[in-house]
């Protein structure tokens, strides 16, 4: 085939196609979060046929209670990603081991990827003989914890394409605006990475009101995100179960599985993310010799470069979000 340039273009067969639209069989993905003793466990506990990833040793006060113990098909005691993973992957290969998978607390499962990736900074630092409190995680290791994370939410997306519901329970964080010389709390978000709401089907922030009658506390939450549509955004809930998603869940049940393209994303996420790093690697690699051999020519280069930086917001040259920015300074200075 040719352009209208008269330049033979190559066309290659697509080897996904669309489909037609239909009903279909698929997990729904949850995000409970909120303060502490404010029900979010509870809630996830009465979702029936549920494998329990207990990350932080919460979940056996509750686990014999007559109310939870039927739902609960199995626990696994564990904090540690790489466990989670090994879990996530049994329940892909055998989706009749649950209907529910659950991860209590996601934010603990979290923050384990990010105190792992500072150890390996840290023991680095032991091995040259460096300051081991003065370690921050490096270009590489955010790439390591982005590449962890991104794989968590790829399965995710596998289990809920299987049929399994998966729940996520998390901490919150106070979102704060300064107003003079002080910081004011304007509302809440999930206490993991950012827009990690966006992975989920329903959003739920749970909270507890005391009543001014009988001074008892109520288990409340708020929807945040529903794209189920069974409720409106801003309702109130009290005592969240899995009654309240169970027409959806058990409805939606009796469809047949669609064939999806999800269990090759990770890895090609993880080809994709590594070259990333790599190139990224080779962009600070450029510019710090770059840097060297102006400053070695003309001291007064070195300047010149912090305002190219500042130009294009640049604070630091080794922030991986950066990097387009950090490749257009380094062409201004080729011209210096």
């Amino acid at each position: 085939m040719l352009n209208k340039n008269n330049i033979k273009l190559e066309c290659k067969k697509l080897t996904l196609k669309f489909r037609k639209p239909e009903e279909r069989k698929q997990g729904l993905k949850i995000l409970f979060y909120g303060e502490n003793g404010s029900g979010k466990s509870w809630t996830a506990l009465t979702f029936p046929k549920n494998a329990v990833v207990d990350s932080e040793s919460k979940i056996g006060v509750n686990e014999s209670n007559p109310r939870f113990k039927d739902n609960i098909v199995g626990i696994a005691d564990t904090s540690n990603y790489y466990d989670v993973v090994e879990l996530m992957e049994q329940v892909l290969k055998d989706p009749k081991i649950c209907k529910t998978f659950t991860v209590d607390s996601y934010t603990k499962v979290y923050n384990s990827v990010q105190v792992s990736a500072m150890e390996v900074e840290e023991e680095r630092a032991r091995k040259k003989g460096g300051n081991v409190d003065d370690q921050t995680i490096s270009m590489r290791g955010h790439g390591k914890v982005k590449l962890n994370v991104v794989r968590l939410d790829d399965f995710i997306a596998q289990a809920s394409a299987k049929g399994i519901n998966v729940i996520a329970v998390a901490h919150k964080e106070d979102v704060k605006q300064k107003s003079g010389d002080n910081w004011i709390k304007i509302g809440e978000k999930p206490d993991l990475r950012k827009n990690a709401e966006h992975t989920f089907d329903v959003v739920f922030r749970f909270y507890k009101e005391k009543d001014i009658v009988t001074g008892e506390y109520k288990y409340c939450a708020d929807v945040e995100k529903d794209t189920t549509n069974t409720y409106k955004l801003g309702t109130k809930i009290e005592n969240v179960t899995y009654e309240n998603f169970k027409e959806y869940i058990e409805r939606n049940s009796k469809a047949k599985i669609i064939d999806s393209n999800y269990d090759k994303t990770i890895q090609t996420n993880m080809e994709g993310m590594k070259k990333e790093q790599e190139d990224f690697e080779t962009i600070v690699k450029e510019f710090k010799d770059l840097y060297k051999r102006l400053g070695d020519t003309d001291p007064e280069n070195k300047s010149k470069i912090g305002k190219l930086m500042k130009e294009k917001c640049v604070e630091k040259y080794n922030d991986p979000l950066m990097a387009s920015q950090l490749k257009e300074v380094i062409e201004k200075m080729k011209k210096l």
